[in-house]
């Protein structure tokens, strides 16, 4: 029976760093890069899949070395923030994934990441200004609201669904804020759920933190006005048509703000409104205390109303 390592996200836990530090110096375990599988992940994530399909995504990844446990990472697998309409729902995917591994053919292991609700919905805002949006923080909660988006961050209720599908002792719970505090030590533990024995060496990839870099409040205010301007798959209004250039991936607004020049004359950490933050942190509190009784975490004080 082989065993299969699925890390599903959430978006905004460390996925990035992982993928690109991490999971593809392991020892014993065979990482697929998401690169090399997005079609698969794409039509699981998106599409309502025939058994056929099934059949055909469950051979591709077989088609990978097979004599180690194989490890997927791809946050779209826990539902998507920003493209709600297209995709399918968490339960949905799960359903999927129980369906491109059976139970009597493979061991599956889920790897899922939580943040805090309010310090993640404030970076998936300011990734939406990232992207070309133009809304308002307000407008862009009732906007996740309306689709269902923030349903997924009750967290227990996924973690219920995650433990119904694979079992509850095939899934390993690492909290965002422990890893900030304390990286080599939650690193240590999720790597022996793995079963590594140690962390692998690695190099920081500095040119990717720089260019991960979030917008301050000044940049999120500014990108929102100049994001106005152009036309884009988020916001299609704009009057200006983007002109793709060679290695030229972002848009105009980040390569104007995303810079040493924009952050040394002002950054400072964007955060929502405090109207938006109580009302989302009243929306989560009460959630949180089941979480935390349910899986007995010890979640950090501020998943919780002060």
């Amino acid at each position: 029976m082989r065993t299969i390592y699925l890390h599903v996200g959430y978006h905004k836990t460390a996925t990035t760093f992982m993928q690109g530090s991490i999971f593809p110096n392991l020892e014993n375990v065979n990482f697929i890069h998401p690169d090399y599988i997005m079609e698969d992940l794409r039509k699981l994530r998106l599409s309502r899949l025939s058994g056929y399909q099934v059949d055909l995504i469950r051979d591709e990844f077989d088609s990978f070395e097979n004599d180690r446990p194989l490890l997927i990472s791809y946050e779209g697998l826990s539902g998507s923030p920003f493209a709600p309409r297209k995709v399918k729902g968490q339960s949905a995917i799960l359903k999927d994934l129980g369906r491109v591994f059976p139970k009597d053919q493979y061991d599956v292991h889920i790897i899922v990441g939580l943040r805090e609700q309010v310090d993640l919905i404030t970076s998936l805002y300011v990734q939406h200004v990232h992207q070309g949006g133009v809304m308002g923080a307000g407008e862009y909660i009732e906007y996740c609201r309306s689709n269902g988006v923030l349903e997924n961050f009750h967290y227990q209720n996924y973690l219920k669904e995650i433990e119904d599908t694979f079992g509850r002792d095939h899934m390993y719970i690492m909290i965002f804020e422990d890893f900030k505090k304390a990286p080599a030590e939650e690193l240590q533990k999720l790597l022996e759920f793995m079963g590594e024995a140690e962390i692998p060496e690695y190099k920081e990839v500095k040119s990717v933190r720089k260019a991960n870099k979030s917008f301050g409040t000044m940049q999120v205010a500014l990108g929102r006005r100049m994001n106005q301007l152009f036309k884009t798959p988020i916001h299609p209004e704009g009057p200006m048509a983007l002109i793709s250039l060679p290695h030229r991936n972002y848009l105009p607004t980040r390569y104007l703000l995303q810079n040493k020049l924009s952050y040394g004359l002002h950054h400072r950490k964007y955060q929502l409104p405090s109207n938006l933050q109580i009302s989302l942190k009243k929306q989560y509190t009460q959630s949180n205390y089941e979480l935390a009784t349910q899986y007995e975490l010890d979640l950090p004080r501020e998943y919780f109303m002060q």
